[in-house]
C-alpha cells in the first residue's frame, strides 16, 4: 500500500494541487479586492498561479520517459497450507485442446473416440490426470477452499473437421465436481469461446473474453483482487492476452510449473507459481 501511495503522489499531482490552491486563493482575494485594495497580494498569488500552470503544462508535454514493471516477489505454492492462503474466490483460466500425455491409460488414441467420451462425460476414459489438462485441474483445485466462480476460456477450430477445447469442458467439470468435490459455479460457452485462426486475432479475442469475465465477476460481487487469471493453457496469443489483461496491479496471475525430465518432457509434481506486478510510469 505505501509504495503504491508514494508512486501516486508524484510531482505532477503536487504541482496540480498547488495550482488549484493558488487558483482558489486568487478567487477569494479578487473577491475581497473590491472592498479592500491590496494589489501586491493579488500580484503574488497571480504569479504563483501562472508559474504552477506553466509547470503543469510542461510536465504534461514532456510526459513519461518510460514504463517500468514493478514486480513483487514471485510465490511458488507447494504445500496445502500455501494453497489455502493464496486461494481466490474467482478464477479465469485458458483451456487447451485435450491431448493424452505419456503413460496415459486412454483406451484409444483416436480423436473421434476422445470426442465421444467427452460427450458422454466419461472422464475416466480420458484419464484427465495423464493429459495436458492436468495443469488446468491443478490450477482450479488449488483454489478449492474459496473458489466460487470459475470462467473457462475455450477454443473453437475454424475448420469443422477439427475440434476445439470447448468439447472437453463438460467432462472436465464433471470430473472436478464428482471426483475433486468442487462446488463452484463454472462459466463457459460460446461467449467465452474464441476461434483459432491467427495469433493477432487470438490475442485480441482473449483480451475481450477475459474482460468480459471480469465484468461478470463484478456483477457476481467479486472485486478484481478476488479474481486470479491462469495463463498455463492455450496457445501463445491467448497467453499474452491473459497476461496483458491483468496489468492494473490489483489482479494476480498464475501458471502451473513443472519439473522436467532429461528429454524436456514435464514430470510431476506440478506446482502453482503466482505473479503480482503492475506498470509504473517514470517521469523524465
Amino acid at each position: 500500500m505505501l509504495p503504491r501511495l508514494r508512486r501516486a503522489i508524484r510531482l505532477r499531482q503536487i504541482v496540480a494541487g498547488i495550482f488549484g490552491l493558488a487558483l482558489g486563493l486568487l478567487g477569494n482575494i479578487l473577491a475581497s479586492y473590491l472592498f479592500e485594495a491590496r494589489s501586491w497580494l493579488v500580484y503574488l498569488i497571480s504569479a504563483v498561479c501562472v508559474v504552477s500552470l506553466v509547470l503543469l503544462v510542461l510536465l504534461d508535454v514532456r510526459g513519461p520517459r518510460r514504463v517500468e514493471l514493478s514486480l513483487r516477489p514471485v510465490r511458488t505454492i507447494r504445500s496445502e497450507a500455501e494453497k489455502r492462503s493464496i486461494a481466490h474466490s474467482g478464477l479465469i483460466a485458458l483451456v487447451s485442446l485435450y491431448r493424452p500425455m505419456k503413460d496415459n491409460h486412454v483406451p484409444s488414441q483416436k480423436p473421434e473416440d476422445w470426442k465421444a467420451a467427452a460427450e458422454r462425460l466419461d472422464y475416466e476414459f480420458l484419464d484427465l490426470l495423464h493429459s495436458n489438462l492436468a495443469p488446468l485441474i491443478e490450477a482450479i483445485t488449488m483454489h478449492a477452499s474459496k473458489l466460487k466462480h470459475c470462467w473457462l476460456i475455450t477454443t473453437k477450430s475454424t475448420d469443422p473437421r477439427f475440434l476445439g477445447s470447448g468439447v472437453y469442458v463438460p467432462a472436465l467439470i464433471a470430473y472436478l465436481q464428482q471426483v475433486q468435490g468442487l462446488c463452484c459455479e463454472f462459466h463457459y460457452g460460446p461467449e467465452f469461446e474464441l476461434p483459432l485462426d491467427d495469433d493477432a486475432e487470438v490475442f485480441t479475442r482473449t483480451l475481450d473474453r477475459t474482460r468480459k469475465a471480469l465484468a461478470e465477476a463484478k456483477e457476481q460481487g467479486l472485486t478484481e483482487e478476488e479474481v486470479i487469471g491462469d495463463f498455463t493453457g492455450g496457445v501463445r496469443g491467448m497467453t499474452l492476452g491473459m497476461i496483458l489483461s491483468r496489468l492494473d496491479g490489483d489482479s494476480d496471475i498464475q501458471m502451473i510449473g513443472s519439473h522436467y525430465a532429461a528429454d524436456g518432457m514435464p514430470v510431476p509434481p506440478l506446482f502453482p507459481v503466482v505473479f503480482s506486478f503492475e506498470p509504473v510510469l517514470q517521469e523524465q
